[in-house]
């Protein structure tokens, strides 16, 4: 199996100054974390005006490596990085002495990369430096944050200077025998291109090749610390398949099942459901008496790979998620020869048969409901996830009342779609009449794509019809926002109060800039009237707060003219 490998070799001496203040770090797992979480390398330069400048580039380097593989698996690299970034930028700025002007005494430069797959993502503030060497060329990838100041380099932007860290993200795209140089600015403000070059090309391993830069460096007058990294992208992984999308060849999909049957240790105690594209089963394991839901692929896709890869991915979503309100799914058998799951078994009734049981619930009842739905999507919202499929039928209740999702199959994991791992979709997923129109329209997904899928159900869930006009044909893709068309919630449900259809009608907005940002904001519109829309909608003119009312008022108004006119004549 193609995995990534990286070479590393680096340097570092204190050149003319007394203490060096320079610190550099590489690191690359030799478990399942290269390919969850990449490799990393990180060069730090101390600012030596500072009491603690050594300290400050240890600290962030260190940490940076050991946070970051902290960092939750389903984070892109862009939301770990930065979370690891900022609370390292915040406790460096407060380490104020005030015995030396007030002023934080921890500020560094930082230059960091981090190798995932088949992509790089660089993290820079300050000026120490990565350049790629590519094809005998030298490419600079970061940019000196400096200003020239009296003859003299002043930063600009480093890490510790400010509360807030301006942090420069820049991504590339990785190519096997690639060498990317970090060095320091006592390296390269004293070294041309043309010599680096020559340096990389030579003979000697990585570390010779680093000590040699450096070397070279202090011997042309270099009055700084001096320090080169050197990585090198030795082997890269396939960059069209994730793990397990690979699965698709190895494993088989099972044939029917029927009642008594056994699966891999698995008894079939109870078909669930036989659907189109999969089939759920009530299952005990043989070992521990344990009963289980068994889901598997209806032969239908044996030629999907997109549908047999999102099936595959729902197993590493469950497992990546623990919550109560969300379906759980466990690790099948190393061995496993079959493709299936073994999830949580869940003893109720989707949301759509609790709607038909119950056709005009409460306000109440809907947001007993609503709010639990809304507590697995934060979830997964917190796991850089978009459900992308929400409706009535991927919402199981129990006979306790507790709410659970279901159905991971179309789970956009951003951690993966980052690094292009995922299989291309040519159509979109999801059920039409709940999508969110920018999925639809632009094929971007975020977590207020599911708010808006949220706001439907819950529409649905208290008139028993969708909150927007039928489209001109079915399956037809509208082109733009303007064509989904809201019915205010009274055309269905009088008894239902004002302030609610307000709250469902931000929700449901079709841009996605003007609805909630949060899921807290729309929760709370939920339970209680928001005064501030209310008041907004009391100033607009009668015809765009009720223009049925504007045209009632307009005839009457017209009938009593044309009666005082005939009462004149």
């Amino acid at each position: 199996m193609e995995k990534l490998q990286l070479g590393f070799g680096g340097f570092s001496c204190k050149g003319v100054k007394e203490e060096n203040q320079d610190a550099f770090a590489a690191y690359l797992p030799k478990d399942h974390y290269a390919d969850v979480k990449g490799g990393v390398a990180a060069l730090a330069d101390g600012v030596s005006v500072c009491a603690r400048g050594r300290e400050a580039a240890i600290t962030c380097v260190t940490n940076f490596i050991q946070d970051y593989y902290q960092t939750p698996p389903t984070w892109t690299v862009k939301r770990a990085a930065g979370k690891v970034l900022h609370g390292l930028n915040r406790w460096c700025h407060g380490q104020h002495d005030y015995e030396h002007g007030g002023h934080s005494q921890m500020i560094t430069t930082f230059s960091g990369m981090i190798f995932k797959s088949t992509s790089g993502f660089i993290f820079h503030a300050g000026d120490s430096r990565i350049t790629r060497f590519q094809g005998g060329e030298l490419e600079q990838l970061t940019k000196d944050h400096v200003s020239r100041q009296g003859g003299k380099n002043v930063l600009t932007r480093a890490m510790g200077i400010e509360a807030h860290l301006d942090v420069d993200l820049t991504n590339v795209e990785l190519q096997q025998k690639d060498l990317f140089v970090f060095t320091s600015d006592g390296v390269h403000e004293f070294l041309s291109n043309k010599t680096i070059k020559q340096l990389l090309t030579a003979a000697g391993s990585l570390e010779e090749r680093a000590k040699n830069i450096v070397d070279e460096a202090l011997r042309l007058g270099s009055n700084d610390n001096l320090t080169c990294l050197l990585v090198e992208v030795q082997n890269l992984p396939l960059a069209d398949l994730d793990e397990h999308s690979k699965q698709i060849n190895r494993l088989a999909i099972p044939p029917a099942l029927e009642v008594g049957m056994k699966l891999e240790g698995y008894r079939i105690i109870q078909t669930v459901f036989n659907g189109t594209r999969s089939s759920l089963y009530k299952v005990v394991n043989d070992e521990d008496g344990k009963v289980f839901g068994l889901k598997t692929p209806s032969q239908n896709f044996a030629d999907d790979p997109v549908f047999l890869a999102g099936f595959l991915r729902e197993e590493w979503v469950g497992q990546h998620i623990k919550n109560s309100n969300v379906m759980g799914i466990y690790k099948r058998k190393e061995d496993a020869r079959f493709m299936y799951h073994i999830c949580e078994y869940i003893d109720g009734q989707t949301l759509r048969q609790w709607m038909l049981d119950n056709p005009e619930p409460s306000l109440e009842q809907v947001r007993k409901i609503i709010t639990q739905l809304i507590t697995a999507l934060r979830v997964l919202q917190r796991k850089d996830m978009v459900h992308r499929d929400v409706k009535p039928e991927n919402v199981m209740i129990t006979h306790q009342g507790e709410v659970k999702l279901i159905d991971f199959g179309t789970v956009l994991v951003k951690a993966l779609a980052e690094t292009n791992s995922l299989p291309v979709e040519k159509v979109v997923v999801g059920a039409v009449h709940y999508i969110a129109p920018e999925y639809l329209i632009k094929h971007t997904s975020s977590h207020q794509s599911d708010m808006f899928s949220v706001a439907t159900v819950i529409y649905e869930m208290l008139t028993g019809s969708l909150p927007f006009k039928a489209f001109k044909y079915q399956d037809y893709i509208p082109v733009s926002y303007s064509e989904w068309m809201y019915q205010p919630l009274n055309k269905y449900r009088t008894d239902l109060p004002p302030w609610l259809d307000l709250t469902l009608r931000k929700a449901l907005q079709p841009n996605p800039e003007l609805r909630y940002q949060s899921y807290s904001e729309f929760l709370q519109d939920l339970s209680q009237p928001n005064k501030g829309m209310l008041r907004a909608v009391a100033k607009r003119p009668l015809l765009e707060r009720d223009p049925l009312l504007f045209y009632k008022a307009l005839c009457v108004g017209q009938f009593v003219l044309i009666c005082m006119l005939l009462a004149f004549q």
